[in-house]
């Protein structure tokens, strides 16, 4: 097997809901409402405009413009690692709505009680305290955006150096900053603050700015006074008494003011407010004015007709007239070409990196099993009236035992300032090495063109673990490609007679398993054939799924003989399984050990795995007791070392080699040999294969605990989970292949990824332990959160991965909508555990207590627990 070559990679994969993603795909930004009304009024009608109640001017004016109140849900519910159901979001006018020069408003959303019981908000615009920062850095200042600019400037390299400012638009159009116009603190980087008369900007006349029927002009703008009748000039075209253009403010509103060639001035108007930054914008196309506060239209004013064009230096923050604004400008920008409304969006959002702090910024020394609460708060540093970015937290674990949750791990719509705090819990097995891991975790915002928009890393310190404890990865499920890729045991490339060449490959496993040693291709052909004509199984039919030609035959090489050679069968091992915890003495065995294998064909894994079930073979409690010490031994030895996987050897041989279990069918103490699979055709589909008695060949049996498909929501289920209520719950029931007089156990198992349900069942308990111990209830989405395959399938050099079901996941029941969290390896961790770590007294101390009293019931129940384990199978 291992001699196969095999080129494929799996492509990374991100977990994320449905819901989830849809909510990427649904998010935008909304444009705000305007009033439209149109008037004149020339330069000397400006000053006069406070005081004349029957000025002609007439503007476009809308109340409030700027406030706006969002009202949402939160996300999660209050509790442990919870969030709860605040969730209103109030932005006022300029970004975010709060005051003082650089502030930018506050908002709170889902304010929660977060792990541990500290009160926490999810979502809020203020900074995240202590912990350690990661991702991130300083903020660059962003490419210029929109249509073409004439002039762009952004003001970041004011200095006390030169009084030139660059022009970012790429035409030289430096701007002029008068000596005593400060640098300040911009909205990005630098401004220019304007506290002195004579402060001003200014850009020399050029061709470039002659607008015609186009102009549109921005700048961020926190000014610290906005009331009074003279106009404070933001940005402007004057010069000789005459004005192209004015973006200003006046009587507590921003104002956007254009003169046409008939002689019309034209303004559109909304209120502003002092001390808050403020994207303001205006846009002239030739028909209309428009106004623009933070992204959003405030105001639409008709003005057909072409700006009236003028030899004229631009003029930012000051003018002739000392019409001064008084406050901080930034990123003052100025196009000639068409622009559109989202365009000047675009202009009013700041993009900035996001930064993440995780807290705690270790987890300090924690005993195995000790869950540790974490807060990755990840802040949306942008700037303006960016849409919110969506957040979903990419974390897993490099290291094996150590398991990660996350939960929620995605949060739509994170405002500018705002910040999600994820909550994450770690926890360490026995199975992980001790000492500190590093778990890696990536911040994705779907919209963002970088993707991964913030990194980082949690600091996780395990202690050694003492006492008697089961390591899962050696005792239970062994995956460690120190054995499923042994050099020796899963390849014919050692000594022939090495008793460890080939003894894990499927090839060796089907030798032990057949009538002789040279039936095995047969059998192995005559297996998969099963699936190129119908089938009847207990009177259901199984279609044939003939793509078994393609998918498996053509890729198998064949002997001189024309037999299959089993050397080379396209089948990967991906894991050796210790299921002793469905243990049934009365039946003759301890449980069973399992060999998990991949079909690899066409060059890459399919979607399709093989595993071989073998019962253990036991009389007595002191056998069943044997097994559990043999496996439990295993996580005493070095690992990876040759050590391990020869005791592991001398156990697979045990139950898995030739005459392990006479008086057996060819000697084998193989149960059932078991496929899921989608690789053929749809749906999934799980069947079932025992040998038989009468040729010694594997032939289709009916897949235990599941009845056929057909009696899913039907009477006749109901009925039956009623009757069998108790033993349903316990675990401890059988499917019978007749019920009510009818075939009722299925031939195959279809898999839809649903769960198993009916009207007029009593017991939602007993419909969920049904549904969970049906082949397709277990590996579906509704009952298990699974995508079908429990083991995924691998390439060489890659372990397998395992399902939520096993390793640890909650999830919503089907019906009922409670939580039920499922760990099936810890479930069979605790199993393995209480038979080979026996408190004092002893169990052989009990077994010989005189009857009667405390003691005999503990012997009693300590009996019935070594004789029979959970019934469970998948």
């Amino acid at each position: 097997m291992r001699n196969l070559s095999f080129g494929f990679a799996h492509p990374l994969s991100i977990k994320t809901s449905s819901a989830a993603v849809l909510a990427l795909l649904a998010s935008g930004a909304a444009c705000g409402s305007y009033d439209v009304d149109e008037g004149s009024l020339n330069d000397a009608e400006l000053a006069l405009e406070a005081a004349a109640s029957g000025s002609s001017a007439v503007s476009g004016t809308v109340s409030g413009v700027g406030t706006s109140v969002g009202v949402g849900t939160g996300v999660g519910a209050t509790g442990t690692g919870g969030f709860g159901s605040s969730a209103v979001a109030t932005s006022t006018t300029g970004v975010g709505g709060g005051g003082g020069t650089g502030g930018f408003g506050s908002s709170v959303v889902a304010s929660s009680t977060g792990v541990g019981g500290s009160t926490s908000s999810s979502v809020t615009t203020t900074g995240v305290g202590g912990g350690v920062g990661v991702g991130g850095g300083d903020p660059g200042d962003p490419p210029p955006v929109g249509p073409p600019a004439v002039g762009f400037w952004q003001l970041d390299d004011c200095n006390a150096a030169t009084t030139a400012l660059f022009d970012s638009s790429g035409n030289g159009n430096t701007a002029t900053r008068s000596a005593n116009a400060a640098c300040a603190q911009g909205v990005s980087g630098l401004g220019v603050a304007f506290n002195q008369d004579n402060d001003k900007i200014l850009v020399d006349d050029d061709a470039s700015f002659t607008f015609g029927q186009n102009l549109a002009v921005a700048a961020w703008v926190n000014p610290t006074a906005v009331t009074g009748s003279t106009p404070r000039t933001i940005v402007q075209e004057k010069g000789g008494g005459e004005t192209s253009f004015s973006l200003d403010i006046r009587n507590s509103q921003a104002r956007f003011t254009v003169t046409l060639t008939n002689g019309r001035t034209v303004t559109s108007r909304a209120p502003i407010q002092a001390n808050v930054w403020t994207h303001v914008a205006g846009i002239y196309d030739g028909t209309f004015v428009r106004l623009f506060l933070n992204g959003e239209q405030v105001g639409q004013i008709s003005a057909a007709g072409t700006l009236h064009d003028i030899d004229a230096p631009i003029r930012i923050g000051n003018n002739v007239q000392k019409e001064r604004f008084t406050g901080v400008l930034d990123e003052v920008w100025l196009s000639a070409s068409p622009t559109t409304a989202f365009e000047i969006a675009q202009l009013s959002c700041l993009r900035r990196p996001t930064t993440a702090v995780v807290t705690p910024e270790s987890s300090g020394l924690v005993a195995p099993n000790t869950p540790v609460a974490y807060q990755i708060a990840v802040t949306n540093n942008d700037v303006g009236s960016c849409p919110g970015r969506d957040y979903f937290l990419d974390i897993f674990s490099p290291s094996g035992g150590i398991d990660v949750s996350a939960d929620p791990s995605f949060f739509p719509g994170v405002l500018p300032g705002s910040t999600a705090t994820f909550p994450v819990t770690v926890t360490g097995t026995e199975d992980a090495d001790p000492g500190t891991h590093v778990i890696p975790f990536s911040v994705i915002d779907f919209n963002s063109s970088e993707f991964v928009v913030a990194s980082g890393a949690l600091d996780f310190e395990l202690a050694e673990p003492t006492g008697c404890f089961v390591r899962t990865s050696r005792e239970i499920f062994v995956k460690d490609l120190s054995v499923v890729e042994d050099p020796l045991r899963t390849t014919f490339n050692g000594p022939p007679g090495d008793p460890r060449t080939g003894a894990w490959t499927f090839a060796r496993l089907m030798e032990d398993m057949a009538p002789t040693p040279a039936d095995a291709p047969a059998m192995v052909e005559e297996l998969f054939s099963t699936w190129l004509t119908d089938q009847v199984v207990n009177g259901f039919t199984v279609p044939a799924r003939t793509a078994i030609q393609q998918v498996v035959f053509d890729e198998w090489p064949r002997s001189p003989d024309g037999s299959l050679d089993l050397q080379q069968a396209p089948l990967l091992l991906l894991g050796i399984v210790n299921r002793i915890d469905v243990r049934n003495l009365a039946e003759g065995h301890a449980g069973e050990g399992r060999f998990v294998f991949g079909v690899v064909s066409q060059g890459f894994p399919q979607q399709f795995t093989v595993i071989l079930e073998y019962k253990l073979p036991a009389s007595t409690e002191a056998d069943v007791l044997d097994w559990a010490n043999s496996w439990h031994a295993l996580g005493s030895l070095p690992f990876p070392s040759e050590d391990y996987n020869a005791a592991l050897q001398d156990i697979t041989t045990r139950f898995a080699g030739r005459n392990a279990a006479p008086g057996k069918p060819n000697g084998s103490s193989l149960g059932q040999l078991r496929t899921n699979e989608i690789a053929l055709a749809g749906p999934w589909e799980l069947r079932e294969f025992v040998l038989s008695p009468d040729t010694g060949f594997l032939r289709p049996e009916t897949v235990k605990l599941t009845p056929d498909l057909g009696f899913d929501g039907s009477p006749t289920l109901a009925d039956f989970v009623n009757q069998n209520e108790a033993s349903i719950i316990a675990e401890q029931h059988t499917v019978p292949d007749t019920f009510q007089g009818n075939p009722f156990l299925g031939g195959s198992s279809f898999n839809n990824l649903t769960a198993w349900t009916a009207p007029g069942i009593l017991n939602n308990e007993a419909r969920h332990k049904f549904s969970l111990n049906t082949c397709n209830g277990c590996h579906g989405a509704q009952e298990t959160g699974t995508g079908f395959l429990h083991v995924n399938p691998r390439s060489l050099g890659n372990e397998a991965s395992l399902s939520g079901f096993m390793t640890g996941i909650t999830v919503s029941d089907p019906v009922s909508g409670e939580p039920r969290t499922l760990n099936d390896l810890r479930r069979r961790n605790q199993d393995l555990s209480a038979l080979v770590c026996e408190p004092a007294p002893t169990f052989a101390a009990l077994r010989a207590a005189p009857t009667g009293g405390a003691a005999a019931g503990a012997a009693a129940s300590r009996s019935a627990f070594i004789r029979r384990g959970i019934g469970r199978v998948h």
